[in-house]
């Protein structure tokens, strides 16, 4: 195991959802910062350098951002290669460069977990459902404001908490 392998497994970890990382970056996506002050402190603090906060990004949070936020709408201030550069600039390139941010692939472990997230009356959509996955493979806290994976861990506090 490498020393930075190492370091990261010491650190307080935390999995973010397409919607927190939406709300910490809203001067991009031109939205409400519906994001407690908690949750946006955690995620300041794991952009520093020295941070003791891991922060985890499942792949399918930029795949869920490109499906409603990288199409050309001429009618909204989504879309369009202006968008699309400050989304580079502004969020990818800080999230890629930061050592305390990890974008986490989908694996068979999380996919394992996937299957048995299943609740007729709480009916998460499959994203929601890998990043909560995702958050129980690493025993973690989720940052999300999401109603439904909010009902979800209550009902069977299948991690540590939710950061909203």
């Amino acid at each position: 195991m490498s020393i930075s392998t190492e370091i990261k497994l010491m650190k307080k970890r935390f999995v973010i959802d397409t919607n927190a990382l939406i709300y910490y970056f809203y001067h991009i996506f031109n939205v409400s910062p519906q994001i407690s002050s908690k949750g946006r402190s955690i995620i300041n603090k794991a952009l520093q350098d020295n941070s003791d906060y891991l922060i985890i990004i499942p792949s399918v949070v930029f795949v869920e951002i490109f499906d409603k936020w990288f199409r050309d709408n001429s009618n909204s201030n989504i879309g369009g290669e202006e968008f699309r550069a400050r989304f580079i600039s502004e969020v990818f390139i800080p999230i890629k460069n930061s050592p305390n941010i990890e974008i986490r692939e989908l694996d068979k472990e999380v996919l394992e977990t996937f299957l048995s997230l299943n609740d007729t009356y709480i009916k998460l959509e499959n994203r929601d459902r890998i990043i909560l996955a995702s958050a129980v493979v690493l025993n973690s806290y989720l940052i999300t404001s999401d109603r439904k994976i909010k009902e979800y861990v209550e009902k069977y506090q299948i991690i540590p908490g939710i950061i909203d």
